[in-house]
């Protein structure tokens, strides 16, 4: 029998009379962004055809030269000196072609049996996603420890909380971060939940309806590390409601972060001057020397929209598309990558900012006093002490808000304040005006769950940071397990190159 060969041309090129256009070939290319995913989608291959040897689909021969092929691409592709070419398209093409190159189409060309790139493209996405999804989970958490840090010594470090951008009642500034903190842990919930759901391996579903040969999916499943199989075959490689949901999670954590980045410049301008960013996180002017602008800041609200798009991308691609593999999916990849990256760029730079902000503690509580920030507690002292219903306090507290304001006074005039509330038969002691009319005072009244009282702050900090250590377990467990994957992975292989084993001889040492 004549020795099986292979051409230069693309591995599936048989069916054509001419070769791709080179202006297709370059607008169809996945090359530069597969370039991430090269040892995820080498990792994949590894697995599969352990599988396929161990169910005797291929001989333990062929299989023991693939592995050989693999390692040697993985070692090559690790060191810089074996790079994906533009001619086999993308990653998956290109690491088959080095195989056959290496081993010859007589083993290598069994390696791609019971798989399609539509089974195959989602694993190493899916392979790649999930490394750097927990690495932007970690950075959240992380996000979230300096938030709870910088918080535990400003219990009672005043400041005025705002509503429309104007003085409403007096807050602390760990009450401040605190709230950070809390929607931070919930963009953490959510971003765990896109993980799990990212966490199932499609291997297996071929090109769109499964196979016909005895494959077993719960051998690559382990081998890799996933949670679980994503069984339908049609489903695991024809939606991606996955990504979109990965985006969703990635947006609304930037509006976390952009919400953040506005308030934090609008506290450091002049007219506000109540917290100073860091040299290091600043930017100055070409021509104006005096300027110390948050040009980084702005770019966390710039790019969040950005992120946004992908989001809106995602879900303008999917909204028509037929059941199955359709070419639109290659651009999932470029999105969800772009998304990530982006995201964890982001959260570094917010996590920075955050460590080496200052604040100007009395300008500050200046600011806390000066507004009538207590005027709510005044009507709920009238309510408490006076017995008066709460709509006729507001409308006293109002009448005395609004002498004071066009007095040009306002509540530390303690002497018209009380002349005031002569006018309405209210008569107010000393102790009580300090008690409800004095910010520092006032912001321990509020002890209600999640008040700004110290000790209900104090309290949420040791509540939110167990929250954020357990979300750290999760991911600490996740990563054990992709970890212990990869390593049973890797004996498999030795065992099958260096110790003359069967699939499942090695298997059977190793998952034993």
């Amino acid at each position: 029998m004549k020795k099986p060969e292979i051409d230069n041309n693309q591995l599936w090129a048989s069916r054509f009379k001419k070769s791709t256009d080179p202006i297709s070939k370059r607008y169809t290319e996945s090359v530069t962004i597969d370039r991430p995913m090269v040892l995820q989608s080498i990792w994949g291959s590894e697995a599969h055809v352990i599988m396929l040897a161990n169910q005797k689909i291929i001989k333990d021969s062929h299989c023991k030269k693939i592995l050989e092929a693999l390692q040697e691409i993985k070692a090559e592709y690790s060191a810089g000196t074996w790079d994906l070419s533009l001619q086999e398209e993308d990653a998956q093409m290109n690491i088959e072609r080095y195989a056959i190159e290496k081993v010859g189409i007589e083993n290598a060309g069994r390696m791609h049996t019971c798989r399609s790139r539509n089974d195959q493209v989602p694993l190493d996405t899916k392979l790649y996603t999930r490394d750097h999804m927990l690495e932007l989970i970690e950075n959240a958490v992380d996000m979230v420890d300096i938030l709870l840090t910088q918080s535990e010594g400003h219990t009672e470090t005043l400041m005025p909380g705002y509503t429309h951008i104007q003085h409403a009642q007096p807050i602390t500034y760990a009450y401040w971060l605190t709230h950070h903190a809390a929607v931070f842990l919930r963009d953490i919930k959510r971003l765990l939940a896109a993980y799990d759901t990212n966490d199932l391996n499609p291997l297996g579903a071929g090109a769109i309806s499964g196979t016909s040969f005895p494959i077993d999916r719960q051998l690559t499943t382990t081998l890799l590390g996933f949670k679980g199989i994503q069984e339908h075959a049609l489903d695991a490689i024809g939606n991606k409601d996955s990504t979109i949901e990965i985006l969703s999670c990635l947006s609304i954590m930037f509006a976390t972060m952009s919400r953040i980045a506005n308030e934090i410049i609008y506290n450091i301008s002049h007219e506000f001057d109540t917290m100073v960013l860091d040299d290091g996180f600043s930017m100055g002017s070409s021509m104006m020397p005096q300027k110390k602008n948050p040009g980084v800041l702005e770019l966390v609200r710039g790019r969040t929209g950005k992120i946004y798009g992908m989001l809106m991308h995602m879900l303008t691609l999917m909204k028509g598309l037929h059941s199955g593999y359709n070419r639109d999916y290659h651009e999932d990849k470029v999105t969800l990558v772009e998304g990530i990256q982006l995201t964890n760029e982001t959260i570094e730079v917010i996590k920075g900012v955050m460590k080496t902000l200052k604040i100007k503690k009395e300008r500050l509580e200046f600011l806390a006093t000066q507004n009538f920030a207590t005027a709510t507690e005044l009507a709920n002292y009238l309510v408490k002490k006076h017995d008066i219903p709460f709509r006729l306090c507001h409308r006293i507290v109002g009448f005395v808000v609004r002498a004071l304001v066009e007095e040009g006074k306002n509540f530390t005039d303690k002497k018209r304040t009380k002349a005031l509330l002569a006018e309405k038969d209210i008569q107010i002691s000393d102790a009580d005006y300090d008690q409800y009319l004095t910010p520092k005072h006032v912001i321990k009244n509020y002890t209600s769950v999640g008040g700004v009282a110290p000790k209900e702050v104090t309290r949420m900090i040791k509540d939110m940071k167990k929250t954020n250590a357990s979300f750290q377990k999760e991911i600490n467990a996740a990563r054990a397990r992709i970890k212990d994957s990869k390593a049973k992975t890797a004996k498999v292989v030795d065992l099958i190159l260096n110790k003359n084993k069967s699939a499942k001889q090695a298997l059977d040492a190793v998952l034993k």
